[in-house]
């Protein structure tokens, strides 16, 4: 039956049939095949059941907060911040171009919104302070993977609904991890600068940057409220998305005064839009965990890894997880095989933190993972540049983040440490 369900799924995925399709068709198949009599109405409360997910809120409220950043002008504010900040540094407006799309990432969740939002704002600045093209491609398509790793990442969300682990704890480990990871990205864009000879902007005045501190006082006081919020067990993250949504709002609508009604209503439809397609693949890969679990397919996986070395199942895990995400997105990722893979590590001892770091960073790689890295396609309709030239300018950035992986997989205390002061 499981080879019936892995081939059908394989050739629907090559035909271009929509995901959630080519996750619901094969498991219905796979269920009728194991229970020929089973009553179709057990397969729709399944799909409704996966949604019918509190945590889950927090998906759309921190969706809906990223796109009325992308068109607002707290993208704007934050680059100035992070410009008088680290400017004068080698590299100084690639290193801006990373702090912001971190800061960015910790307000929105979403990495294809940093790519929309500061993209077009980032790009012909490197480009007109002497970094070349593929530099400033691959600098901005990369930070913006950061937002997956800093709370609040949606991918992370997902895992936490998924598993039955704490997103508040999957929260501060990813904020430990993506620190990393951008200081990482900071380091080779330093280097980088000095190696190709970019010139430095001068050290900003102390009346600069309170100027452009003030100017960016209230988008920062979003990531403040939110990852203080969790971290104190003030709120839950479902709690905090609502607040960011109110927030972001008030902040681009009367403070900054960037946006108007009508542009809040598109906003509004726009993101309603891809709150749908992310819950009906969240419905399909329910019943997939159903077919799953029905099947016994987890346990045979942990039948299959008794006795075989711990190191040797994370890594077969995480190649998985970056074979995937070469062809799938990170939500599809996520959702399909976390049944699978979770049993199977908690079986060797793994901690449920320490493997959702490893998927959710598995996930980030995959973003900007050629042949389908779904950042890749964005950062192509935001630049106009070929595929093949966005593609080329990834590469350093996803050796540094193999190597940041690894580290992960083999030093659980890097995802563990803050965690494990929390109470929440």
């Amino acid at each position: 039956m499981i080879e019936i369900v892995g081939l059908l799924f394989i050739i629907l995925i090559l035909l271009g049939v929509p995901i959630y399709a080519a996750i619901v068709i094969p498991s219905i198949v796979g269920l009728l095949i194991s229970f020929p009599h089973m009553d179709m109405v057990l397969i729709i409360q399944k799909m409704v059941n996966g949604v019918d997910v509190f945590s889950l809120l927090a998906i759309p409220f921190f969706m809906f907060a990223a796109d009325i950043m992308s068109r607002g002008n707290i993208g704007s504010k934050l680059i100035n911040f992070a410009k008088v900040l680290v400017g004068h540094f080698h590299g100084g407006l690639a290193i801006t171009t990373i702090l912001t799309c971190t800061i960015f990432g910790a307000i929105s969740g979403a990495g294809p919104a940093a790519v929309v939002a500061l993209g077009p704002l980032l790009y012909p600045a490197l480009l007109k302070a002497g970094y070349g093209n593929k530099e400033s491609m691959g600098c901005i398509t990369s930070s913006s993977t950061l937002a997956m790793l800093v709370p609040p990442g949606i991918a992370m969300i997902l895992y936490g609904v998924s598993a039955n682990v704490s997103i508040g704890k999957l929260f501060m480990s990813g904020l430990f991890i993506g620190i990393i990871c951008a200081i990482l990205f900071s380091a080779y864009a330093f280097v980088d600068a000095i190696r190709k000879n970019i010139p430095r902007d001068k050290r900003a005045t102390v009346k600069e940057k309170l100027v452009a501190t003030k100017n960016a006082f209230w988008a920062l006081g979003l990531p403040v409220i939110i990852l203080v919020g969790i971290y104190a067990g003030i709120m839950t993250p479902t709690e905090a998305a609502a607040i960011a949504v109110g927030y972001v709002f008030l902040v681009e609508f009367f403070i900054y005064k960037s946006m108007t009604l009508k542009e809040f209503a598109a906003t509004a439809r726009q993101s309603g839009k891809m709150v749908a397609m992310i819950f009906i693949l969240i419905a399909s890969g329910s019943l997939l965990a159903y077919l799953f679990n029905a099947a016994q397919i987890p346990q045979a996986l942990v039948q299959l890894a008794t006795g075989r070395s711990e190191i040797l199942v994370l890594l077969m895990i995480n190649l998985l997880l970056f074979l995937a995400g070469m062809i799938i997105d990170p939500n599809s990722i996520i959702i399909v095989f976390t049944p699978l893979i979770y049993p199977l590590a908690m079986s060797i001892g793994v901690h449920p933190i320490h493997l959702g770091m490893m998927i959710v960073f598995s996930c980030a790689i995959g973003m900007i993972t050629p042949p389908f890295g779904l950042n890749i396609f964005v950062a192509q309709g935001t630049f106009r540049q070929p595929y093949t030239k966005i593609v080329q300018s990834l590469y350093p950035y996803i050796l540094l983040m193999v190597v940041l992986l690894l580290f992960v997989i083999f030093v659980p205390e890097l995802s563990l440490l803050i965690p494990n002061r929390m109470t929440i």
